[in-house]
């Protein structure tokens, strides 16, 4: 068969009549389009804000902190801060606390996570997908006391007056080289007795303190200071003010020292510390 050519031919002096284009054929040019035999097609897909998966950074939610943010021990405003947060700083998210204010971060070189407030920082993820975590328990710590007795110091002599020789006897030292150098042995015997009615003052720091507060001995000369934290401490009287007076005087101390440091005794309490044994001897002026 043979094709049929059609052509616009022009020939001197004669216009051509073909004034409108033919029409296209619809056929395109393939030659024009690069072809890879590999190439596929891909369908974009998108994934709406609010359904994003913890999933996501690796497998696992994390944060980035809006501006400094303090890390804290407990979600809790006032904990010991952990490690602080630079503004653009990143973390993994554990979890959040029940109310959903606080959320519960694991750094990379830490054993334990710490706290930040959701307000502080910025979520990969909707806070609803995370995992709901109990706070700690804020540990706290153990509280002391200081106790101790104060005794009534007798010293049972005979003699010592007008040329009689002096004849000591229970509870009686000669604690210097003359003879009326002796007195009460600093024992607590089981012949003598407390003081009771005696006010004691606790004070913080060595003595001597007062001032955080007081206590009045028992009818056996006993006392005790409890709730302390640690830290050390300061127990005293005075054989002259808040009506001691009327019990002690006249006389002195004769323990933990003789004179007026053994007034007072510094006590240095560990955390759960229970210190027995700050005790107190006072004898009346003739050691009776």
């Amino acid at each position: 068969m043979l094709g049929i050519v059609s052509t616009a031919c022009n020939f001197p002096g004669v216009e051509s009549t073909l004034e409108t284009p033919l029409p296209s054929t619809g056929v395109v040019d393939e030659s024009a389009i690069p072809y890879r035999p590999d190439q596929q097609i891909e369908t974009p897909t998108t994934k709406p804000p609010d359904q994003t998966s913890p999933e996501d950074s690796q497998g696992k939610p994390f944060m980035t902190a809006k501006g400094s943010v303090d890390c804290l021990a407990a979600p809790l405003d006032g904990s010991e801060t952990m490690t602080v947060f630079t503004g653009g700083d990143t973390a993994t998210i554990l979890g959040k606390t029940p109310n959903g204010k606080w959320f519960a971060v694991k750094e990379a070189d830490k054993p334990q996570p710490c706290w930040v407030p959701a307000m502080a920082v910025e979520l990969n993820v909707n806070p609803d997908v995370l995992e709901v975590i109990s706070p700690p328990v804020a540990s706290t710590p153990s509280l002391g006391s200081i106790s101790g007795v104060l005794w009534h110091e007798r010293c049972d002599f005979t003699g010592g007056q007008a040329g009689e020789p002096l004849v000591l006897g229970q509870g009686c030292v000669q604690w210097g080289a003359e003879v009326y150098e002796f007195g009460p042995n600093q024992i607590y015997d089981p012949f003598e007795t407390g003081w009771s009615g005696v006010r004691l003052h606790l004070g913080m720091g060595p003595c001597p303190s007062t001032g955080l507060e007081t206590t009045i001995t028992d009818t056996d000369g006993e006392y005790v200071f409890l709730g302390l934290n640690s830290g050390t401490y300061c127990v005293s009287y005075s054989a002259l003010t808040d009506g001691n007076d009327s019990i002690l005087i006249p006389g002195g101390p004769t323990f933990p020292e003789r004179g007026e440091n053994g007034f007072y005794q510094t006590v240095t309490l560990g955390e759960g510390e229970n210190a027995t044994g700050v005790d107190f001897g006072y004898a009346w002026q003739f050691y009776d």
